[in-house]
């Protein structure tokens, strides 16, 4: 299986300067070239190096910017490329779930649910449920016509005692307060127009299945 363009190398440290309470009452980094680069949508961002294929990947973890990309710009979460076309064919953009940690079922996506994991073309998907570890214990598959972006997720902070520190890992709607004390990971998108699909058979109908596919 290639390794999916949103995915974490280890070679991508976490180089993020120190936080402080900036001006405005919001969090930022201590230096300032770093806190203006690292910002968007009123938030601000974990700060990763960009050396994408370096080292191992870590197939369990995203890149913040490469998601975050994935997410505005509608681009599939293994090639890296617009899935918009297939979008348009189709009536909606596709999306997978997995399993449920703690539930251990695969539920079908939902109206107005939100994800943290970009779209897929339909061959990036069959290959995705072909191969990984995670989607070999089930998943889910929907077109979504509207995916409407929603906030972030990532570590609220709180002031302390003349300096900041972490609270908790949520989720905030772009629309909070809160976003100016977040150190955003992932950008949220919320699934509107949401029609569930077979993937075997969209996979069928497009020639993906062949006689040794593993589904």
């Amino acid at each position: 299986m290639r390794v999916p363009h949103v995915a974490r190398w280890t070679g991508e440290q976490d180089i993020s300067p120190a936080v402080v309470i900036g001006a405005g009452g919001i969090l930022r980094y201590a230096e300032p070239i770093a806190d203006a680069a690292c910002r968007w949508q009123s938030a601000l961002w974990r700060r990763l190096a960009r050396a994408q294929g370096t080292g191992e990947p870590l197939f369990e973890a995203l890149h913040p910017v490469r998601q975050r990309t994935a997410m505005w710009e509608q681009q599939c979460q293994v090639c890296g490329q617009s899935v918009a076309a297939e979008a348009t064919a189709k009536g909606g953009a596709l999306y997978l779930g997995g399993t449920d940690a703690a539930s251990g079922t695969q539920d079908p996506m939902t109206e107005g649910e939100r994800t943290e994991n970009p779209p897929l073309h339909l061959a990036c998907a069959w290959e995705s449920v072909s191969h990984c570890r995670h989607l070999l214990e089930g998943y889910t598959a929907a077109r979504v016509a509207r995916p409407r972006q929603w906030g972030v997720a990532g570590v609220l902070h709180a002031p302390a005692r003349g300096t900041v520190v972490p609270v908790q890992r949520t989720e905030v709607p772009y629309g909070s307060a809160q976003r100016g004390w977040m150190l955003a990971e992932r950008a949220i998108v919320q699934l509107t127009g949401v029609r569930a699909v077979d993937l075997a058979s969209e996979a069928e109908q497009a020639g993906l299945r062949t006689a040794g596919s593993r589904r």
